[in-house]
């Protein structure tokens, strides 16, 4: 009998935990118009449709430490949203701008805009950004002569988007992996900004089940 208890038990337990997966990897990341008290879960029919535009420019001065620190007076961003929200999967979004604004103390261009991803955070109304394929060059003049150096992202993670009436993108020492070029350059590029979202507004980053 004693067994036979166990053997029950143990049947409970791996029920009771495979509900548990099971309601974790039903949830998705949403883009949310609003939240219910502050609540982490995005209300029904309040999530951002997939070609939600997405804009934010810079409060600070973007700074992209190499070599030397390559600043630059503001930064825009701009993209759309792939997805509103699919199980198990962050909000990814095309950048159709990523632009330095000059003056800057270095030559920079972007070459690729890439995308960016947003995870929830759990228990929040924030999220992880990350990017991938964005492709930056900066050049400046050095008393070796003009050093040329080029980064791209690869999954690489920037920062966090914190949720609110005007969210906002904190961009944080986000190692931003060098090509090869000129040796000079740092093998990674610390990139520090944070941008204001300026559309859509509010926005929060939610779960939705």
């Amino acid at each position: 009998m004693r067994y036979i208890k166990m053997l029950g038990l143990a049947a409970v337990a791996a029920a009771a935990l495979m509900a548990f997966v099971g309601a974790s990897t039903a949830s998705a990341t949403v883009l949310c118009k609003t939240t219910t008290n502050g609540a982490p879960t995005c209300p029904a029919n309040q999530a951002y449709p997939a070609g939600t535009a997405v804009h934010a420019v810079s409060e600070t001065k973007p700074v992209l430490t190499s070599f030397i620190n390559v600043e630059c007076a503001e930064a825009t961003v701009q993209g759309t949203t792939d997805i509103e929200g699919e199980k198990g999967k962050p909000v990814t979004g095309k950048v159709s701008e990523l632009k330095f604004i000059e003056p800057c103390n270095c030559a920079v261009k972007v070459l690729k805009n890439g995308s960016l991803s947003i995870s929830w955070l759990s228990a929040t109304n924030n999220g992880s950004l990350s990017s991938s394929g964005a492709e930056v060059t900066i050049e400046c003049n050095t008393i070796f002569g003009k050093v040329h150096c080029i980064y791209e992202t690869s999954s690489t993670p920037l920062g966090t988007l914190t949720g609110g009436e005007e969210a906002t993108m904190d961009i944080e020492s986000a190692n931003i992996p060098r090509l090869k070029t000129d040796s000079l350059c740092a093998e990674k590029a610390n990139w520090d900004v944070k941008f204001k979202v300026t559309t859509p507004k509010p926005l929060f980053v939610a779960e939705e089940t």
